[in-house]
């Protein structure tokens, strides 16, 4: 690993980066993140090759980041933030980024978080703004990526669909980065605590929490959207995974690809040795721009029909 990677692992370490997941009631946790979501603006961004706008899908905002030049695809870009954190400015660049890189017109949604509504919200408005998507470009020219929870909700797009929405067609493809869940057996718990000293950023111990901040109170949330691992993957497009050695929901990682091959699903996953949560959205030092230049070129070589 390089120097700039190690002395990054060290200054995260030193921040206590873990501790804002751990350590507080949940009530608390949840109070501190409305408090920090308020502060927390949609960016103003400017670039010449992109018209750049905003709509609202049940009464969420979604940023578009349309090519001038017209492109043939596009790609729902999922933020995560532990289902309680709006997109952050500097993610919402990085969208913009992808966008001028890969060439695909991005949509980034402003989802419902569950410090104020159950998962179902989030997921009812994510399918939502892949409905808007589909009229202006044909599902198999629809890419779909999200990152940690965002990762949840790009990959849960599936078993949301074949639970009672089957007249949505599937997207084209997804790439889910580091996708957040919670641990549905002994054996994941095991590997996550293992983990657990490994990673800098994610507790093993929010995964605990975590099922009751997205439940919010409410049992009929289904199991698929907590447990995404045992949701019904039929019919799902080619998915990439990217995750992490270095991180605890790596531990997940083998009950996916069991999921996958359930369901006959073509699937990669991609493993950075050595590496953090969310690794190539962070490309700060050598090995995780790598890790960015890699995604990129993912979803070049990914045409749609």
């Amino acid at each position: 690993m390089s120097l700039k990677y190690e002395v990054l692992k060290g200054l995260v370490k030193a921040i206590g980066l873990k501790n804002m997941w751990v350590g507080r009631s949940t009530e608390d946790l949840l109070e501190n993140r409305r408090r920090q979501n308020a502060r927390n603006k949609i960016p103003v961004l400017h670039d010449d090759d992109f018209e750049i706008s905003q709509i609202e899908v049940m009464g969420c905002p979604v940023l578009r980041l349309i090519h001038r030049r017209p492109a043939k695809r596009a790609n729902l870009f999922i933020i995560g933030g532990g289902m309680i954190s709006a997109p952050r400015p500097g993610a919402v660049k990085k969208a913009l980024r992808f966008a001028r890189e890969t060439g695909l017109d991005v949509f980034v949604p402003y989802y419902p978080l569950c410090t104020d509504y159950p998962l179902t919200r989030a997921y009812a408005m994510i399918h939502a703004t892949y409905r808007q998507m589909l009229k202006d470009y044909p599902p198999e020219r629809i890419s779909v990526l999200g990152t940690s929870s965002g990762g949840n909700l790009a990959l849960g797009m599936v078993p949301y669909i074949n639970d009672g929405h089957g007249d949505t067609p599937m997207p084209g493809h997804i790439m889910a980065i580091s996708p957040g869940t919670c641990v549905d057996t002994e054996e994941e718990w095991q590997r996550m605590l293992a983990l657990d000293r490994l990673d800098v950023a994610i507790p093993a111990q929010y995964m605990k929490t975590a099922e009751d901040i997205m439940r919010h109170g409410d049992d009929s949330v289904p199991d698929y959207m907590i447990w995404l691992q045992k949701g019904n993957f039929t019919n799902c497009p080619k998915v990439t995974f990217i995750y992490g050695s270095h991180e605890t929901l790596y531990a997940c990682a083998p009950s996916f690809e069991a999921a996958m091959k359930r369901c006959g699903v073509d699937y990669e996953m991609i493993v950075g040795e050595g590496m953090f949560h969310c690794y190539p959205v962070f490309p700060v030092c050598r090995e995780a721009k790598e890790g960015w230049d890699m995604m990129v070129r993912k979803m070049k070589e990914w045409q749609g029909e």
